[in-house]
């Protein structure tokens, strides 16, 4: 059963609202899973995200929709800069998939700081729009990310089993590729209470 999708009317976050999940973390607003494979079976975990729909609601559902859909089935963790992000999401590199028209949109805004390992954000194109490629922060301090990329989610689990083990992977230069194939087998969305919704859990 799909999960239902979280899509505000408006977005009430400014430019100028500041929020530092280091602090305290947004409302978490929606769960998707992405089971990951590591070098052809050697290593094999799943990651659970939860998304900040309050804050970025177009991204938020851009992202959720794909996972539902298993639309990251298959694709890969394109490059891997070690102790600082990991970046996936697209299976070619080229990020062209997503739900909006042309498959790029205009991020919501980047109100959210960069201050805490194992935030996901996402990855700009050309002109400064997103599709469906995103990274994971790897460092507790990423804050030459802010005002640049839009912060929309947290590693909730798999961070040190999954996450730390794909950071680690040996990289081919100058593109810092993953030498072993790290992919994202399945993904979909965790349907969460009502009674569980909030952020800090």
């Amino acid at each position: 059963m799909a999960a239902p999708l979280f899509c505000p009317a408006s977005n009430a976050y400014a430019e100028t609202v500041i929020i530092d999940p280091k602090l305290e973390l947004p409302e978490i607003t929606d769960r998707v899973y992405m089971d990951i494979d590591i070098n052809n079976g050697e290593t094999k975990g799943r990651i659970v995200i939860g998304l900040f729909g309050t804050v970025v609601p177009k991204i938020t559902k851009n992202f959720l929709t794909l996972c539902n859909n298993n639309d990251y089935a298959g694709s890969k963790f394109y490059r891997v800069i070690s102790n600082t992000t990991i970046q996936g999401g697209s299976g070619d590199e080229a990020g062209k998939v997503g739900i909006f028209p042309d498959k790029t949109f205009e991020p919501d805004n980047y109100s959210i700081r960069h201050s805490r390992a194992g935030l996901l954000s996402m990855v700009r194109g050309t002109g400064g729009t997103v599709d469906s490629r995103f990274f994971i922060t790897i460092a507790e301090d990423s804050g030459w990310a802010d005002d640049r990329y839009a912060a929309f989610g947290v590693i909730l689990e798999g961070f040190e089993d999954v996450v730390r083990k794909i950071d680690k992977v040996k990289v081919q230069p100058p593109q810092n590729k993953p030498k072993v194939p790290v992919k994202i087998v399945k993904s979909g969305a965790i349907i969460i209470p009502a009674s569980s919704s909030t952020a800090n859990e």
